[in-house]
């Protein structure tokens, strides 16, 4: 349980220097386009947000957040932790692995970030895992969450599209608004990026997908993340917790070609530390 005392450790620093709070992107970006947004006024507006920074998500996410506004920044931050948490188990496989994960800095970090980079990554496994769901989903906010999704998943796919898209139905000029915002937001972004150019990430993530394994599809989607910040890194666990899976099989039982060798060594690695 190293891992995890590492994590608290983190935690309590962060929270103690300032680098953890309830003035997150939660308050300062995503529940203010969402009030936008219900209200019919464009949610990717420059001063929309206090902070001044742009919403960028897909307007089903204003939507989404519009609506669950009234539960408070405070509740919403708490879930928001929650499913970081449950999330990251789910990339893992276990509550070990999922510790182990944990040595990884950006891990702990992004748990109390605000932020929903182990969402994106829990929906780049399942989707390499045969489950499209939440990539349709996600990928309204991170876009790359869409590479993962075997092409067996399409229609799966497509319909989850279209039913998470029917929350945007109220106000379709936000679709328009939205692309302007990304536009704008490509020749100028609004943080530090990992300095290795989109378009030389994407060539080599579409080759990853190409492979078409699972693993492989998850590397290359977080590989092809638009805007990879360097807090998005965190996302490269998705790859990691496909590769490290013991029995890889799609929903149907149909068993996928996970690296089995890799996972039994972990899980010995793992079992011998925790002794």
């Amino acid at each position: 349980m190293s891992g995890w005392a590492f994590a608290g450790i983190v935690w309590v620093v962060g929270w103690q220097i300032g680098k953890f709070h309830l003035s997150t992107d939660i308050t300062d970006i995503f529940l203010p386009a969402g009030r936008a947004f219900l209200a019919g006024a464009n949610p990717y507006a420059d001063g929309v947000a206090p902070a001044g920074l742009p919403f960028l998500y897909a307007p089903p996410w204003a939507a989404l957040f519009g609506l669950i506004a009234p539960l408070g920044p405070g509740l919403i931050y708490a879930l928001l932790i929650v499913l970081e948490l449950l999330s990251l188990r789910y990339i893992a496989g276990s509550w070990v692995r999922a510790g182990a994960f944990c040595w990884f800095l950006l891990v702990p970090w992004e748990i109390l970030s605000g932020q929903l980079n182990l969402l994106a990554a829990a929906a780049i496994t399942a989707a390499a895992l045969g489950r499209p769901g939440p990539a349709a989903i996600m990928a309204f906010a991170k876009v790359s969450p869409v590479l993962a999704v075997s092409p067996r998943d399409w229609r799966p796919f497509l319909i989850a599209v279209v039913v998470f898209s029917a929350l945007s139905l109220p106000d379709p000029m936000a679709w328009v608004w939205w692309i302007q915002r990304l536009v704008t937001t490509l020749a100028a972004p609004v943080g530090p990026l990992v300095p290795v150019p989109f378009l030389l990430r994407l060539p080599v993530g579409l080759a990853f997908v190409a492979w078409g394994r699972p693993w492989s599809r998850a590397l290359g989607a977080a590989i092809a993340t638009p805007g990879l910040y360097w807090g998005a890194l965190v996302v490269l666990v998705a790859p990691l917790g496909v590769a490290l899976r013991p029995d890889v099989r799609r929903p149907d039982g149909e068993r996928l070609d996970g690296d089995h060798g890799v996972a039994a060594a972990a899980d010995s690695a793992l079992g011998q530390q925790e002794r």
